[in-house]
């Protein structure tokens, strides 16, 4: 049997599908997997080792692209997964399907929402069947080369979002304070560099802009005694990676987008009224939610990692 999965837009909420896509592979391990993808996330999917083929599906593509791509699929799929909400279910034509126009969830968080869509196509998973990312020969060498043990703060307080971003004086202290009790690698996108300016030293590991994000999959699962980050695709690596944790929430909700793994810590502004506010915008020039005090943040981190003060 093949099983089509149309996976979401974002890498985050990919990330966060990953435990729907391993139970299926607990329920159906001798099937084939066809995972639908969007430029953003083909590459990552393309690195899982529970896909057997990905197809790229552009939003943007005209009519005719679009009529093609599902001729090209139609009746391929004895199940299909939409985790996207679309005609595609019913264009494409499977033997069984996950259900058509439903509403989502604002309570449930979105591992568990992806999950619910095939509650009803497969049996109870245990949750012990995870899928890895697969990394070429010279990348893991690459990595290899520059780390050593299972020691290693990694932080991602940056955000494409600025609202989203921890105040980058606020991390100075944190920094400063954990320097001389954990390893400290930085986590982000080439933008990010900006975020971390004044954070540069020798006993600093900057990677912002220096690494893929399947890349990023192998470094956490190897390396990492906790992660240290913003609601981001990379705490939610973190999370599906089972890293102890601690996160600062503001503008968006931890009950939809917290951390899942089993030892973490969620901070946030406490009796803040207008949090969470979901907003791609801050009608408060200082973004008050995401002011967490660095000594909140130091504790929440030596707490979590077992580090002695």
């Amino acid at each position: 049997m093949v099983i089509g999965v149309n996976f979401p837009t974002n890498i985050g909420d990919t990330i966060l599908a990953l435990p729907a896509l391993d139970a299926l592979k607990e329920n159906f391990p001798q099937a084939k997997v066809t995972a639908i993808a969007s430029p953003k996330t083909r590459d990552l999917l393309f690195r899982n080792n529970f896909i057997d083929e990905v197809v790229l599906f552009d939003k943007k593509w005209g009519w005719r692209e679009k009529m093609a791509f599902s001729f090209s699929l139609r009746k391929k799929f004895g199940l299909f997964i939409d985790l996207k909400n679309t005609f595609l279910p019913i264009v494409l034509a499977p033997k069984r399907r996950t259900p058509f126009l439903r509403i989502s969830s604002q309570s449930t968080h979105k591992k568990d929402y992806y999950l619910s869509l095939i509650k009803n196509l497969t049996e109870s998973s245990n949750g012990l069947v995870k899928s890895e990312v697969i990394l070429e020969p010279q990348e893991k060498e690459r990595w290899v080369k520059l780390f050593s043990g299972k020691d290693y703060l990694f932080i991602a307080t940056c955000s494409a979002s600025s609202l989203k971003q921890y105040p980058s004086s606020y991390l100075k202290e944190v920094v400063y304070q954990l320097k001389s009790k954990l390893k400290i690698v930085l986590l982000g996108r080439e933008e990010d560099r900006n975020c971390y300016k004044g954070l540069f030293s020798k006993d600093i590991i900057n990677l912002a802009g220096k690494t893929k994000i399947w890349e990023v999959f192998f470094l956490l699962k190897n390396y990492a005694k906790i992660f240290l980050g913003v609601d981001s695709s990379l705490l939610h690596i973190a999370s599906y990676l089972n890293i102890p944790t601690v996160s600062i929430f503001g503008p968006t909700s931890e009950k939809l987008y917290g951390p899942y793994s089993e030892n973490s810590l969620i901070l946030k502004r406490e009796n803040l009224a207008c949090r969470p506010c979901g907003k791609a915008q801050c009608r408060f020039k200082a973004k008050e939610c995401m002011r967490v005090e660095p000594q909140k943040i130091v504790e929440a981190v030596l707490k979590v990692s077992n580090v002695q003060h």
